[in-house]
């Protein structure tokens, strides 16, 4: 078998190879192309509520962003309107359109959020039945009352502190409720 020699000054042999890395790096640098651009379509289909899951599903922190406060903690849950937080001192459920959210990427696997209300205002009203002490958080009011809910209504929430006044509040002026975690001993 006689094996063809190829002159290391071939001009077909350097066309051939210059035609190899050029269209190769073209259609590299198109397929690159296509995959940032199916990445930004991705990322535009998703709604705030997604963007939580998806934090959640990695385990990312997040810090919840208001106007006057910054929580941080790991997303425990999420329906269509708000986040639940998890922090070492709190638990918060805040609305997704009333905030901003940081994300710092996990380098651990995540959390399934656990199963819970749909919608904020479902969220108050599971509050109303468990009794439990709440801050309700209205920072377009100026204004933060501390209390158990006594009643979900269609637009607004009535609250009761310690001393037995009662405070209603607009529900869409509602940004965050507010739990306190029990100290571990």
């Amino acid at each position: 078998m006689t094996e063809e020699r190829v002159e290391p000054d071939d001009p077909l042999e350097n066309l051939a190879r210059e035609l190899r890395q050029t269209v190769g790096a073209e259609f590299r640098a198109e397929a690159e192309a296509v995959e940032t651009e199916s990445e930004i379509g991705r990322l535009r289909r998703r709604s705030l509520a997604d963007v939580a899951r998806q934090s959640a599903d990695r385990g990312d922190l997040i810090s919840v962003v208001l106007r006057d406060r910054t929580v941080t903690g790991h997303i425990v849950g999420a329906g269509k309107d708000y986040v639940s937080v998890e922090t070492p001192s709190e638990w918060i459920d805040a609305r997704l359109s009333r905030i901003a959210i940081t994300i710092t990427p996990a380098h651990r696997g995540g959390l399934v959020p656990k199963g819970g209300s749909i919608t904020f205002q479902a969220r108050l009203a599971e509050f109303e039945h468990t009794s439990e002490a709440v801050e309700l958080v209205a920072p377009d009011l100026g204004h933060a009352v501390c209390g158990r809910i006594r009643v979900v209504a269609g637009d607004h929430v009535i609250v009761r502190d310690i001393d037995g006044i009662d405070t209603v509040l607009p529900t869409g002026m509602v940004d965050v409720v507010v739990r306190s975690r029990p100290r571990q001993p």
